[in-house]
């Protein structure tokens, strides 16, 4: 089977289209960037912020979370995730990035939401350790997110000729 992009590279494509994928990436950054501060707000970033949040805490008089709780946030999560991760791959497929940074980034970006879905269990119910679980996930999201937004954008914008104009950027 041909892969979905051999002749289509979102540097060859049209203004029009190469808004909508800059506009697409750039509310996936505001999203990213209000999940960011949610967290923040939440939880200081803190190992012990995060653990306080997930298994409650005697000095801000919080509950630890219930299974409940977390079963909605993972229901949630595991259903969105995904599909943003997804749609940011398949982006960056598009590119004319290497075969391998674009597989190191669909590890990495689907690798940190494994780690993030699960980490929010481990915490509440086996131990408050697993925050450097959820902190390496949270990482290996943001790194691959911002690749994957950056080089798109960098191909669509910063690089001159398309590539199916007959000129290669090793030509010039």
């Amino acid at each position: 089977m041909r892969n979905f992009n051999q002749r289509f590279r979102l540097r060859d494509s049209d203004r029009h289209i190469r808004l909508l994928y800059t506009l697409f990436l750039l509310l996936m950054l505001a999203g990213f960037l209000f999940s960011f501060y949610w967290a923040h707000s939440m939880t200081s970033l803190s190992p012990q912020g995060i653990a306080d949040h997930y298994r409650g805490s005697d000095a801000t008089f919080g509950e630890p979370m219930s299974f409940r709780e977390l079963a909605e946030i993972t229901h949630f999560h595991l259903f969105t995730m995904p599909v943003v991760f997804m749609i940011l791959i398949h982006v960056m497929y598009l590119t004319s990035a290497s075969h391998t940074l674009k597989a190191a980034m669909t590890w990495a970006g689907f690798g940190g939401i494994i780690l993030d879905l699960v980490s929010p269990w481990l915490i509440t119910y086996v131990s408050p350790v697993f925050v450097l679980t959820m902190l390496t996930g949270d990482t290996l999201m943001m790194t691959s997110f911002f690749v994957m937004m950056g080089v798109p954008l960098y191909e669509m914008w910063v690089l001159g000729q398309p590539l199916m104009a007959g000129k290669r950027p090793d030509d010039v």
